[in-house]
């Protein structure tokens, strides 16, 4: 999947490279200051798991940061583009009452050993409906890819568990800008999509931007991301949100 990815990107810059119109590349780099809420259950044949809060149960640090790089080709009306977060978070703690995860019991008052690392790739292309004077309304069409590793390590018992997942989802969405007086817009765009109770995500973010040179837009803003997953007695749930800053350059 991720050959894939970088084959998309590479194809639609010899599309764009090739276009008599011009082309405009853009660079953007993100720095989003998290808070995580998260569940995870892992089972293991006919050996169901327990539900397990990375925070409350095992002491996963709830607040981390993370670098979220993104580059855009963007001609006339009609933009790609691609970003990605690497995300991980660690945690050791005794736990206060049993657990079990991927078909082992991690009895109460055994220090645990925890990591969760979730990569996040999204691939997409936009079209404005909309852009004139600094306004602009488009459509979203992205296909998001997760490649999510969880583990579980108990040295006292021996027990050193892990369970991966590889998730490409599509999802659609909206993105939308005010300008206002001074250089200065709004914006923000939204992704998503749904499959009942069984799946479903959100991706929203919106900030205030400012251009103090002609090429380059600095911003600010909070994002709010969702992710729920459901596979027979399997289940992930990932609430992050938080504060953003924001560094753009166009070439």
């Amino acid at each position: 999947m991720k050959r894939f990815f970088i084959a998309a990107v590479v194809f639609f810059i010899v599309i764009l490279a090739g276009s008599s119109a011009f082309a405009l590349v853009t660079v953007e780099g993100r720095y989003w200051f998290t808070s995580l809420d998260a569940k995870v259950k892992v089972s293991s044949g006919s050996i169901i798991g327990t539900d397990i809060d990375l925070v409350d149960t095992l002491g996963v640090d709830d607040k981390n940061n993370f670098f979220d790089g993104r580059i855009g080709f963007e001609l006339g009306s009609h933009k790609i583009r691609y970003g990605f977060i690497p995300m991980k978070w660690d945690g050791t703690k005794a736990i206060s009452q049993s657990v079990i995860f991927n078909g082992k019991t991690y009895s109460a008052s055994t220090s645990v050993e925890s990591q969760l690392k979730i990569d996040y790739h999204r691939l997409g292309y936009e079209y404005d409906i909309i852009d004139a004077l600094n306004n602009r309304l488009g459509v979203i069409f992205e296909l998001k890819y997760f490649d999510t590793k969880s583990s579980l390590k108990a040295p006292a018992l021996g027990f050193d568990e892990t369970k991966s997942l590889k998730a490409p989802v599509p999802t659609i969405g909206i993105a939308a800008q005010v300008g206002l007086p001074m250089l200065i817009s709004l914006g923000g765009e939204v992704t998503g999509v749904t499959v009942g109770n069984k799946a479903y995500l959100f991706d929203g973010e919106a900030g205030l931007n400012i251009k103090p040179a002609p090429f380059v837009t600095v911003s600010a803003g909070y994002r709010y991301f969702k992710l729920h997953l459901e596979n027979d007695n399997d289940k992930g749930n990932f609430l992050l949100r938080g504060p953003y800053v924001m560094l753009r350059a166009n070439f």
